[in-house]
């Protein structure tokens, strides 16, 4: 039998009494307020109805094909620790123009493609995260620390996002770009090394819930 499952270009989490969606093909958040919302958790406790199965493949957020889970469980490790709210060694001149030069290229980048092409691009060079790269991780954010007096950091956290986990992918080192979203309704990117946060303070990241991960 035919069943439903959640548009693939769709993630998803609940915040309060609604559904706040990232559609990685039109590059947009939407929400779900009261009666759409309503319709679209029952499709996720596996309770909807004709009616409310109608209206959410109409609108594109469901479409027919094997079930599956609508809640697509995010592996990443709750933040306990921020690299940049403790002393670092301040980043080589070298290092820091690098880490400009990858902003540079990650601006272009999202200008050039979908999100979604430029999330699959990167989550493609990724390699298992192993404890002793802890050091390049923290050598890298203190670079984009440093970097940050030269370039604007306002309306950045993606472009930073991205040219972090880029330039440590380089160098073997894996990371999680986290995007999270907040009410009123806010989003934010960020990078973790396993349960260490890279790019902000600790007490900035957590108020937000986790939609997608890279």
């Amino acid at each position: 039998m035919m069943g439903y499952r959640l548009s693939p270009h769709l993630h998803f989490c609940t915040l309060g009494s609604c559904s706040v969606f990232l559609d990685l093909d039109s590059d947009r958040y939407f929400l779900l307020h009261k009666d759409a919302d309503a319709r679209f958790q029952r499709f996720v406790s596996g309770c909807a109805d004709v009616s409310d199965l109608a209206w959410l493949q109409s609108r594109s957020i469901i479409q027919a094909g094997p079930a599956d889970s609508a809640e697509r469980k995010l592996q990443v490790e709750t933040p306990l620790f921020s690299v940049i709210e403790n002393d670092i060694q301040p980043a080589p001149l070298r290092l820091t123009a690098k880490a400009i030069l990858y902003q540079v290229c990650a601006e272009l980048m999202l200008k050039r493609r979908p999100l979604a092409k430029v999330f699959s691009r990167i989550a493609s060079t990724s390699l298992p995260a192993r404890p002793e790269e802890f050091l390049v991780a923290a050598r890298a954010a203190a670079a984009f620390q440093r970097a940050g007096r030269f370039t604007s950091g306002i309306d950045k956290c993606l472009v930073r996002g991205i040219a972090m986990k880029c330039m440590l992918a380089r160098q073997g080192c894996h990371v999680d770009l986290i995007i999270g979203v907040a009410l009123p309704f806010s989003a934010h990117c960020w990078v973790q090394f396993g349960s260490t946060v890279l790019t902000d303070p600790l007490d900035l990241v957590t108020t937000y819930k986790p939609i997608l991960v890279v």
